[in-house]
């Protein structure tokens, strides 16, 4: 992830050193909480407090290069009011119609989730008869699920989202689902974990989405 703004529109942010572990890892822009008073990586459903972004990487291994790689100190943003932007979730259609999108990771999410966020095209399947240009942006106005099958967005009227197509979801404003990927360092949607992250906007213009603390070790959580 990476620093966008405060969310009373500041533009600058400061970093303060922590305690790591000589041996642990981790990668600028992962979100991290603290451990027994050290730095660790965020989990993938991370429920509970976090303490913000790494703000510079710790491999963990010697490098004679940067003598801080396996250092007992790391830099991390630690401001609770630190709003950060990462790609949003891309989810894949199994089908649909002109006002519809049938997708398989929608299965594990609630009724009304997504409702008033967006989805945009970025690539076609095979053989695909969509009529939406690639980068056509839609609204959604309802989901619905279907348990242990797939989620349907309904969509303002389009083109029919044919199996293949890949699309980014825009979350609404205030959604905190989903789980951090594997850097941890952005948002999917492969299970629906209550994170103490949640969504506070998004850049059309990148395809992300703007994040911030819900839950953060200097802030009463929400």
């Amino acid at each position: 992830m990476r620093f966008y703004q405060k969310i009373d529109g500041g533009v600058h942010v400061s970093a303060r050193e922590y305690d790591v572990a000589a041996d642990a890892a981790l990668s600028e822009g992962q979100v991290v909480r603290l451990s027994e008073g050290r730095v660790m990586p965020a989990l993938a459903g991370q429920s509970t407090a976090v303490l913000g972004v790494a703000a510079e990487s710790h491999s963990g291994s010697a490098d004679a290069l940067n003598p801080r790689a396996n250092g007992t100190k790391v830099l991390v943003m630690d401001d609770p009011a630190a709003v950060y932007c990462c790609a949003a979730p891309q989810i894949t259609a199994v089908g649909g119609s002109e006002t519809t999108l049938v997708f398989a990771e929608g299965r594990s999410f609630s009724a009304d989730d997504f409702n008033g966020g967006f989805v945009r095209l970025l690539r076609k399947g095979a053989g695909s008869t969509n009529g939406d240009a690639v980068g056509t942006l839609r609204a959604v106005s309802d989901f619905a699920v279907t348990p242990g099958e797939s989620g349907t967005l309904t969509l303002e009227r389009g083109g029919a989202p044919n199996a293949g197509d890949v699309y980014a979801l825009f979350p609404p404003v205030g959604f905190a689902k989903g789980n951090l990927n594997d850097g941890r360092d952005g948002i999917v949607l492969t299970a629906s974990s209550n994170l103490a992250l949640r969504v506070v906007g998004r850049d059309e213009t990148s395809n992300s989405i703007c994040v911030m603390a819900k839950k953060h070790v200097f802030a009463v959580e929400a």
